[in-house]
């Protein structure tokens, strides 16, 4: 059973490798991990999300009131996701991570259960129940990209100016009128000193706790719903839905290529061009044996702020294309198979994935396989640029069984708007192969793909 709990400390090393248990079920296709935050150890579902920085919990789920190990801070944040959005004061508590380790399992192992333990640690509260929706049913997002992504803002002259005794962000003080409006309140912080807050993983690694990687290890993009789910009057508990294999996954925390076994063959490694998103640089798109779609270098006016044309995002249930790779995608497929236009045309709208589409109308195996080019190498005087070649099976851009049994969903999106022209390689892609971000690796880092055993 590739998901059972499996402890990996390195005993000739000071950092540990954790094989934690993850699952999509509370965010509906993104996957989650548990951490324990404060005295109380309260646990945490959060979101494992490479396309952020931010380690963000609901106020509702984490009950900072009773956790002696909570120091407040005068700063804030803000974070928008494209969809969805918060803003929160920044706090400081201790976050416990743990993998379940059983002696019989490992009995050389000096550790019952490998841990990874952070005291005074930087976590953003959401104190809006209607911004907590931004999580689904998930408690927050534990961000996974850079420091640059993770900035807070110091309010403490603020807090003088308005006379907010203590002068503190915890507990939040501003009203709703001023917080709720997040594009307004994104203009007030900007008024006010700006720093980098250290991401999480960031900090396990300054910490020695663990080595400047993880790795990533999925099956779906959408929650897999079964036959005997499909019975049930009410909706099926989360709880039901996550014993299904098809909805767990596994994240490594300080290792990757020593899990020999959940890959096979040799790795294919993405250079990273930019640590601030995994931004890498994608070259085309090939359906089938169809002519390449060129992916155009990213815009000149977003340089400064998106760096590059695209990003490795495990926090991205979808693909999402640029519109005009999208548009000739969607007409290479129609090319190769007419009858595929009534399958694809309900999913030119978002609402269609909360629908889906009757799966006696999708055959898969008339599909062809969506290839994905990157670079790997950049051309210097003396070599020629490096092209890795991913590939993206009907399986996985399409999937079956979801929202509801016997439904099925197309995973590939169209450009969302007023975001640059950059494709977000999310999690149908991902599904394909074993994932490692190895940030180790010359001075950005390497992602790193083999095929799945």
């Amino acid at each position: 059973d590739w998901s059972s709990d499996v402890c990996s400390s390195d005993l000739n090393i000071m950092t540990t490798i954790l094989r934690m248990p993850i699952t999509n079920v509370f965010g509906q296709g993104d996957y989650s991990a548990t951490l324990h935050l404060g005295s109380e150890k309260s646990p945490v579902n959060l979101l494992l999300d490479t396309g952020s920085s931010t380690l963000v919990v609901k106020s509702t789920t984490y009950q900072a009131t009773l956790d002696k190990e909570l120091t407040p801070s005068t700063a804030v944040q803000e974070v928008n996701y494209g969809v969805g959005g918060w803003n929160g004061p920044v706090i400081f508590t201790s976050i416990n991570i743990h993998e379940h380790c059983h002696k019989s399992e490992h009995p050389q192992s000096i550790a019952k259960n490998p841990s990874m333990n952070l005291s005074n640690a930087p976590v953003a509260l959401v104190h809006s129940v209607k911004q907590s929706k931004t999580f689904g049913d998930a408690d927050g997002i534990l961000g996974l990209a850079y420091h640059h992504l993770n900035k807070s803002f110091d309010f403490s002259d603020y807090f003088t100016e308005h006379k907010i005794a203590p002068a503190l962000s915890y507990p939040w003080p501003f009203s709703s009128e001023v917080s709720e409006d997040l594009a307004s309140f994104k203009k007030l912080m900007w008024k006010y000193p700006e720093h980098d807050v250290t991401p999480y993983f960031t900090l396990l690694e300054e910490q020695q706790l663990s080595a400047n990687k993880f790795a990533f290890y999925s099956k779906r993009s959408a929650i897999h719903i079964n036959e005997s789910h499909s019975h049930k009057e009410n909706k099926t508990p989360a709880a039901i839905l996550a014993n299904d294999p098809l909805n767990k996954g596994l994240l490594i925390l300080g290792g990757g290529e020593e899990q020999t076994d959940l890959y096979q063959g040799e790795f294919q490694s993405i250079k990273v061009e930019h640590d601030v998103y995994y931004n890498v640089d994608l070259k085309s798109v090939q359906v089938g044996t169809s002519k390449p779609v060129i992916a155009e270098p990213l815009d000149q006016k977003h340089l400064k702020s998106y760096f590059t044309n695209a990003i490795i995002d495990t926090g991205a249930g979808g693909i999402v294309l640029t519109a005009e790779i999208y548009q000739q995608v969607i007409n290479d497929l129609i090319a190769y198979n007419a009858n595929f236009a009534q399958c694809l045309a309900p999913f030119k709208e978002m609402s269609a994935q909360l629908v889906g589409i009757d799966i006696d109308k999708l055959k898969l195996e008339q599909w062809p396989t969506i290839y994905f080019n990157f670079v790997s190498e950049p051309a210097t005087a003396t070599t020629a640029e490096k092209v890795v070649q991913l590939a993206c099976t009907p399986e996985t851009y399409w999937q079956v069984n979801t929202p509801n049994y016997n439904k099925a969903c197309f995973r590939i999106l169209s450009q969302l708007p007023q975001w640059p022209n950059q494709s977000i390689i999310g999690l149908p892609l991902l599904n394909n192969y074993y994932v490692i971000f190895d940030r180790s690796v010359h001075k950005t880092g390497v992602i790193k793909f083999a095929a799945q055993q």
